[in-house]
């Protein structure tokens, strides 16, 4: 994504996006367990039935454990992370200095994204049209604009719960109270929660047949996106991700 000319002087210096396509995610659990510390290992079976909810967690633990080892070049197996009561992943006891992170997935998609402040992401399939049918519960007459242009509801929805997520609250933050100031579908664009400025910045991009919104506390001077894929590790089927080569996203603005 390509920081909009005018979306002032006050920059970050970059988001890192990571994206892992849960079809090949699926193929690899149904072959054996995921590299990941026996303790997680075990609360995963734990909380999660044999499927695709539980390749889903998996794979979201080994995502955030290889992208912040590359990032910070601690081992995978010591990154750590916890799980909250929800099922999130989270840091425990970490320093200062290592990068905020936050995660989602739609049916086909898992997104991560790394930041050196508050972020938010969210990665959204679900059909316009369903969407449209309860648009009235997370937009408001100031959404009017945004929400009439085809696939503004999906556009909506993204940003807005991405930007819930860097609040921190999740839906909690009640997805109608945030609106924007510009036209995150074309620009980075400031939120507002409850009224007032929120001091976060929110882009959105269509990816195929999806929408893949970013959420900041200032708008980046570059974002850089990484794809990832299962890999084997060993004879008994446990499987790893692994990262492609890393790209710029553009969104020609």
């Amino acid at each position: 994504m390509a920081p909009s000319t005018g979306a002032g002087p006050h920059r970050a210096p970059s988001l890192h996006v990571h994206l892992a396509d849960l079809s090949a995610v699926y193929a690899a659990a149904e072959q054996g367990p995921p590299e990941l510390p026996a303790p997680e290992n075990t609360a995963l079976r734990d909380r999660y039935a044999p499927g695709r909810r539980r390749a889903q967690a998996q794979a979201s633990r080994l995502l955030v454990r290889a992208a912040l080892s590359r990032a910070t070049g601690w081992p995978a197996h010591r990154v750590p992370v916890v799980t909250d009561a929800g099922g999130r992943p989270h840091l425990s006891g970490t320093p200062a200095p290592w990068p905020y992170f936050n995660v989602s997935h739609d049916s086909g998609l898992l997104a991560l994204v790394l930041g050196t402040g508050p972020c938010g992401i969210d990665v959204e399939d679900t059909g316009e049209d369903v969407l449209r049918e309860v648009a009235d519960r997370f937009c408001g007459t100031a959404d009017r604009a945004l929400l009439s242009e085809p696939g503004g509801a999906r556009r909506l929805w993204a940003a807005k719960e991405s930007v819930a997520k860097a609040l921190g609250h999740g839906l909690r933050a009640g997805l109608s109270t945030i609106h924007f100031t510009g036209h995150p579908g074309r620009e980075w664009s400031e939120a507002t929660w409850r009224g007032r400025p929120a001091g976060l910045r929110t882009r959105v991009v269509k990816l195929g047949d999806r929408h893949l919104a970013v959420t900041a506390a200032a708008v980046p001077a570059v974002v850089r996106l990484t794809r990832w894929a299962p890999h084997p590790t060993g004879p008994d089927g446990r499987w790893e991700l692994r990262p492609g080569a890393s790209t710029h996203m553009t969104t020609g603005c």
